[in-house]
């Protein structure tokens, strides 16, 4: 998967001045990746302060809310209604 990823993101760097025209699927998937690879870095943070299960849990839904009302306010698409995008 690294280097899929890797050709993504060099392809998006190359093209940067080109607007992509995602579709709103499109975009849910780049959302699905990112929530992916936040999480593995949450974890990562998790398990280096040690935290307790009932943290965790706190955190990563609390990470999630945010990343829900970050892409809400900026491009009014609601992540918690994916079956409207698929």
């Amino acid at each position: 998967m690294e280097n899929d990823i890797e050709k993504i993101a060099t392809e998006i760097l190359n093209t940067s001045r080109i607007k992509p025209n995602y579709t709103n699927r499109d975009f849910m998937n780049i959302v699905i990746i990112f929530q992916s690879a936040m999480m593995d870095k949450l974890f990562e943070v998790m398990n280096f302060d040690n935290m307790e299960i009932e943290d965790r849990l706190l955190m990563a839904e609390k990470c999630g809310l945010d990343l829900k009302d970050f892409i809400f306010k900026y491009t009014n698409i609601d992540t918690h209604k994916i079956e409207n995008y698929l």
